[in-house]
């Protein structure tokens, strides 16, 4: 049975677009603590690209979680809100 919270692909498209969005402007708390990591960086071009259709649901799917590792290697809570 489907989920009636399921998006279509175009609507997933225009939320990550909309994330990208929100995470890009607090991605500077996470980097004012660990400025070397470029993994939440990293996350919000791939959600670019997803939701230009450069990418496929399945290639951010099996990579969404690395920005949430770079969650766990910093000690602030807005740092790692930031990354998440």
């Amino acid at each position: 049975m489907a989920s009636p919270q399921t998006l279509s692909e175009p609507e997933r498209r225009v939320v990550a677009g909309w994330a990208a969005d929100c995470a890009e402007r607090v991605v500077a708390l996470f980097e004012a603590e660990a400025p070397a990591d470029g993994r939440p960086r990293d996350a919000i071009a791939r959600a670019r690209a997803f939701a230009r259709g450069e990418l496929g649901a399945a290639d951010e799917i099996s990579r969404r979680f690395v920005a949430g590792r770079a969650a766990r290697e910093v000690t602030s809570p807005a740092a790692a809100a930031a990354a998440r």
